[in-house]
């Protein structure tokens, strides 16, 4: 469909994965990144698809002149993949809210003055479709269009420290989306749009390098090897990195309307639990000290069949297969360093 993707986090988690698929699958990209010493990195990264690829600098994503810009007349699709992480500060609307706002308006923006583009496809979250705190309701079913009526606002009061991050993260992940289903009814663009809403994605990381884990793989090991008060970290509501990365190529393709629309698509794994976790760990891993505790609470659901039959997704990865892959990387990178014990 695309003769260049233009995508931004490409330089992340679930961004490298995509940008990664996208190269094997022949496409040719466009990645904007922060700062130059970005470029060399990358490129050491994906060294057999160097032609494949382009950068443009852009230190800040909301800076719409800049990525119309970058966009130029040859962009028919956008990944829109960056996006603030939990606990990076404290004033939810300056270090939360404005950057997911402002940054998906600029990228809708920018797309709407570029004729060419056709398609855009923008990573939100599962928490943008549920209510705040819903993770942690047992048993809860996320369903698609309901973000209008969740009670959010951004005047509203959060727990101060580590407390409150979490409940910041989502309240910004709900009004973000939000801010664009606003933006695609009041400019009906000539594109389409995409959002895909993961559960908790975890898997190898491509960017990682130390024995220290990043995001959601991090929560993993804190969660089965140091939890605090013995309790998971985040619900055993879990999608394989790769899933996540062909939901963004299949995306490109499905047949959708254009205008005011926005097209949300859940991307969630096989239901599992706490027990089918710890129960495979320690068969599996024996060498990884588990210290987590029960009673599990039933985690969330999602029902993915739309998911599948829209964009052609015909196999997710089993629980057993993302926790392998997260608990293999963690081992092999401490036995290179000499490092035994976790």
């Amino acid at each position: 469909m695309s003769s260049r993707i233009f995508i931004t986090g490409g330089t992340g988690f679930i961004g490298s994965q995509v940008v990664l698929d996208a190269l094997k699958a022949g496409l040719r990209l466009r990645l904007s990144v922060r700062r130059e010493s970005q470029v060399e990195e990358i490129k050491a990264r994906f060294a057999q698809y160097t032609s494949q690829l382009e950068f443009v600098i852009i230190p800040s994503i909301d800076n719409t002149e800049a990525i119309r810009s970058a966009l130029s007349n040859d962009v028919n699709a956008i990944f829109h993949l960056a996006s603030p992480m939990p606990g990076k500060g404290d004033d939810f609307k300056t270090e939360y809210l404005q950057p997911a706002v402002a940054g998906t308006e600029a990228i809708l923006t920018a797309a709407a003055d570029a004729p060419t583009v056709r398609r855009v496809i923008i990573m939100s979250s599962i928490l943008a479709l549920m209510p705040l705190g819903g993770m942690n309701t047992p048993g809860l079913e996320v369903k698609t269009g309901v973000n209008p009526t969740l009670a959010v606002d951004a005047e509203m009061p959060f727990p101060p420290g580590p407390a409150g991050y979490g409940a910041k993260y989502s309240a910004s992940k709900i009004l973000a989306h939000r801010a664009t289903i606003e933006w695609m009814r009041a400019r009906e663009p000539q594109f389409s749009l995409v959002t895909l809403h993961p559960t908790f994605v975890l898997g190898r990381d491509l960017t990682q390098r130390t024995s220290k884990p990043n995001g959601i793989n991090a929560f993993l090991m804190t969660t089965l090897t140091n939890p605090p008060e013995g309790k998971p970290v985040v619900p055993a509501s879990m999608v394989d990195v790769r899933d996540v990365s062909l939901a963004v190529l299949h995306g490109l393709d499905v047949e959708l309307a254009r205008g005011g629309l926005v097209t949300e698509y859940l991307v969630a794994g096989n239901p599992t639990s706490y027990d089918d976790v710890v129960e495979f760990v320690k068969k599996q891993y024996p060498e990884i000290p588990i210290n987590i505790e029960g009673p599990y609470d039933k985690p969330f659901t999602a029902d993915t069949s739309r998911t599948e039959k829209e964009l052609d997704i015909t196999r997710w990865h089993t629980m057993e297969e993302i926790v392998a892959s997260v608990l293999d990387q963690q081992l092999d990178i401490r036995g290179r360093e000499g490092r035994v014990a976790l």
